[in-house]
C-alpha cells in the first residue's frame, strides 16, 4: 500500500511539474520586452530552465513507475537522479529570477523631476533648491541602468547651431 501511495506522490509532483512547462510559456512571451544587452543570456537561461522541467516529468514518471513496479534499486537511483537534479533547477531558476530582475531594476519607472531649461534631473526625495540635487540626464540615466550614451546633433539643431553644415 505504501508503494501505490507513494507512487501516487510522485505522479502528483510529475503533474505539477507538467503545470509549471506549460506556466513557463508566459516567460517566454515576455522575452521582446528583455533589453538586447542581456536577452540572449536570458532566453538561453530560459530555454534550460523548460529543459530541466521536462527531464523532471520523465524523471517523475520512470521513479513512479519503478515504485509501482516494485524494482527498488533502480528507483532508488532515479529518486538520487531527481534530487541532484532539483538541486541544479532551483540553482538555474534563482540564477534566471536574478537576471529578470535586475533587468526591471535596470528600467526607469515612474516621474522623473526634469529641469524646463536645463534637462538637468532632480534625485527623488531630494532638495529641489540644493543645486547637488540635480545632475544631467546622462549621468543620471548611465548611474541607474546599464545605459551609456553617445552624442550627436539632430537636424533641427543642426540649422541652428551650424546652419553652414546644414544641407
Amino acid at each position: 500500500m505504501q508503494h501505490i501511495i507513494s507512487t501516487i506522490m510522485v505522479l502528483f509532483g510529475a503533474g505539477v511539474m507538467g503545470l509549471c512547462i506549460l506556466k513557463a510559456k508566459d516567460l517566454f512571451q515576455m522575452t521582446p520586452f528583455i533589453p538586447k544587452r542581456s536577452k540572449a543570456d536570458i532566453i538561453n537561461a530560459l530555454q534550460v530552465h523548460r529543459g530541466l522541467m521536462i527531464f523532471f516529468v520523465f524523471c517523475y514518471c520512470v521513479v513512479a513507475a519503478t515504485m509501482f513496479l516494485k524494482i527498488h534499486l533502480m528507483g532508488e537511483m532515479f529518486v538520487g537522479v531527481v534530487f541532484l537534479s532539483g538541486a541544479i533547477f532551483v540553482l538555474v531558476g534563482i540564477r534566471l529570477q536574478v537576471k529578470m530582475i535586475l533587468e526591471i531594476k535596470n528600467t526607469l519607472q515612474g516621474l522623473l523631476p526634469i529641469c524646463s531649461s536645463c534637462k538637468k534631473i532632480r534625485t527623488p526625495e531630494s532638495d529641489p533648491e540644493k543645486p547637488e540635487s540635480w545632475s544631467p540626464v546622462e549621468q543620471y540615466i548611465s548611474q541607474k541602468t546599464a545605459a551609456d550614451f553617445t552624442h550627436s546633433v539632430c537636424p533641427d539643431c543642426l540649422k541652428k547651431l551650424y546652419p553652414q553644415f546644414y544641407k
